[in-house]
């Protein structure tokens, strides 16, 4: 039988989002990230963990093009890598001054002991210039072993670029169903204590992949 323990790192290493102690502020000479914030506090309801964390990091500014850059980047990456398969799109529109492309995708990952597929709605927002949306929303979850508790996930970046630097805001939300075995009030805090450096670490890896295109 799987550990409360090893459940939750397992999906925190992916997707998650919250913790109760917010950590420190990041800065190198490129970037720096501050604290981040709950936008919904932590719930366990009806056996369901919920939570939604954001946070803001100011990357430095590298290239004029950052933003039209980074569109092309993530596009090719859903063409070329074969962790996605495409369902549907690219489909192209536009609202207002924005291009946008939505992608109906499924995100795969493989591990030591379970099996994982996200079908998710991915869209693409960009006016080429000044700003990128990056939405996803997780439809339909496949998975097995430690990862069978992954109810839902959902993202939201946007990256802006100001004066001198770029300012990167990232949204998390998660739900996570309660293993039977678990009791809700050690399953809520440590849900929320073992995602608390996930987050942060998911945070700087977002920047990591951000820097050559910015």
């Amino acid at each position: 039988m799987f550990s409360i323990f090893k459940i939750l790192s397992f999906i925190a290493v992916f997707f998650v989002p919250p913790f109760l102690a917010f950590a420190n502020p990041v800065e190198t000479d490129l970037w720096k990230c501050e604290k981040a914030e709950w936008s919904q506090e932590p719930e366990l309801t009806d056996g369901i963990f919920t939570a939604t964390i954001s946070g803001t990091c100011w990357v430095n500014i590298q290239k004029e093009a950052g933003i039209q850059w980074l569109f092309e980047r993530l596009q090719k990456e859903y063409q070329r890598s074969e962790k996605y398969e495409i369902h549907q799109g690219p489909v192209l529109s536009q609202d207002g001054s924005y291009v946008v492309v939505n992608y109906d995708l499924t995100d795969k990952v493989d591990e030591e002991d379970s099996d994982l597929a996200i079908r998710q709605d991915v869209q693409l927002k960009t006016d080429k210039t000044k700003e990128l949306i990056y939405l996803t929303n997780s439809k339909k979850i496949q998975a097995s072993g430690t990862a069978a508790y992954l109810r839902s996930v959902s993202f939201e970046t946007e990256v802006r670029a100001l004066s001198n630097a770029y300012r990167v805001s990232l949204h998390n939300r998660v739900e996570i169903e309660k293993p039977w075995f678990a009791m809700g009030f050690v399953f809520k805090p440590m849900s929320a204590s073992i995602t608390q450096e996930k987050f942060i670490k998911a945070q700087e890896k977002l920047i990591q992949y951000l820097l050559p295109s910015l």
